[in-house]
C-alpha cells in the first residue's frame, strides 16, 4: 500500500479539507497521512479559519517526511505566505508527485486571498506541482483571465501552465452554463475535455478536495495523469450523486459512493 500525504485544513463538517482527503485515500487503497494547516469552522454562509503557524506546520511535515516514505502528496488550504513557503521548502526536498488544490476562494463568503499568499503560491509551490486543480474562480486569480464559457478555459490553462506546473485541470463544475459539468485538462502532450451531466443537489461540499485527493491517490498507484483525472471525475460525481444532505441547503460529498454504487471494483488499478 502506498503512503499519501495531505497538507490541508480541518473541516468541521468533514465534507472537505483533510477529512475528505483521508477518506478518499482510504477508499482508493492508499494510506493517508496529514499535516494540519488550519481549523475551519463552517456555519451557514460563513466560515472561520484559525491558522496554524508556520513552525507548527513545519514540525508536522518534518515528523512525517523523516519517518515515512511518501509516494505522492497534495496541498489544500495553506493560508498565509509564510506557511506556503514552509510547505514548498519541505516538499522540494521530498521530491514526490504533488497535486496542488489552490484553495483561494470559498463559497461561504471569503472571496479573495491576500496578494502575498497568491504570489507565494505562484512563485514557490506551483513550480513543484505535477498537477494543479483550480476551480473557475481560482483559475481566474491564477491566470488573470475572466471565465464564463467553456471555450475560455484553454487560454487560462496555458497561463497557469506557464507558472511552472505541467498539468492544469480547471474545474468548471456547475458554474458554467448548460447541463454538463465540464472540466478541462492541459498537459504537455495535449488537451482533454471531461464532461458529465450535472447533478442537482446541495450535497457538494468537499467536491474539489475529493477530486484532487483522488488524483493524488491514483498517481501514487502509478496511473497516468490523464487516467487519474478521468477516474477522479467519476469518483467525485458518484460522491455528489449519493452525497450526504445535512438540510435543504447544504450537504457533503460521500467518498464511499464510488465503491457502493457502481464504481470500479475496490483496489482495481
Amino acid at each position: 500500500m502506498e503512503n499519501v500525504l495531505t497538507i490541508a485544513g480541518s473541516d468541521s463538517l468533514a465534507g472537505g479539507g483533510l477529512q475528505a482527503d483521508l477518506k478518499t485515500f482510504e477508499e482508493l487503497d492508499t494510506f493517508g497521512l496529514s499535516a494540519v494547516t488550519s481549523l475551519v469552522t463552517i456555519v451557514p454562509q460563513h466560515l472561520h479559519v484559525t491558522p496554524m503557524t508556520a513552525p507548527v506546520v513545519a514540525q508536522q511535515l518534518t515528523s512525517i517526511l523523516t519517518q515515512v516514505p511518501i509516494r505522492a502528496a497534495k496541498t489544500g488550504l495553506l493560508g498565509d505566505a509564510e506557511v506556503i513557503h514552509t510547505v514548498a521548502t519541505q516538499l522540494a526536498v521530498a521530491a514526490v508527485p504533488l497535486v496542488v488544490d489552490p484553495v483561494l476562494v470559498f463559497k461561504e463568503g471569503q472571496t479573495a486571498p491576500n496578494p502575498a499568499e497568491l504570489t507565494q503560491l505562484k512563485n514557490d509551490l506551483l513550480p513543484l506541482a505535477t498537477v494543479v486543480t483550480p476551480n473557475l474562480a481560482e483559475a481566474e486569480l491564477l491566470s488573470g483571465e475572466t471565465l464564463t464559457q467553456a471555450d475560455q478555459l484553454p487560454a487560462a490553462a496555458r497561463q497557469i501552465q506557464a507558472l511552472g506546473c505541467p498539468n492544469v485541470v480547471i474545474k468548471g463544475g456547475n458554474r458554467l452554463p448548460g447541463n454538463q459539468a465540464v472540466d478541462y485538462l492541459l498537459t504537455p502532450q495535449g488537451e482533454y475535455w471531461f464532461r458529465a451531466l450535472k447533478v442537482a443537489t446541495p450535497a457538494t461540499n468537499g467536491a474539489g478536495c475529493t477530486f484532487s485527493a483522488a488524483i493524488t491517490a491514483w498517481l501514487a498507484r502509478g496511473v497516468s495523469v490523464v487516467e487519474a483525472v478521468q477516474r477522479a471525475k467519476s469518483f467525485v460525481r458518484a460522491g455528489i450523486a449519493y452525497g450526504v444532505r445535512f438540510n435543504d441547503q447544504t450537504g457533503s460529498v460521500w467518498q464511499g459512493a464510488w465503491r457502493q454504487h457502481g464504481g470500479q471494483q475496490r483496489g482495481k488499478a
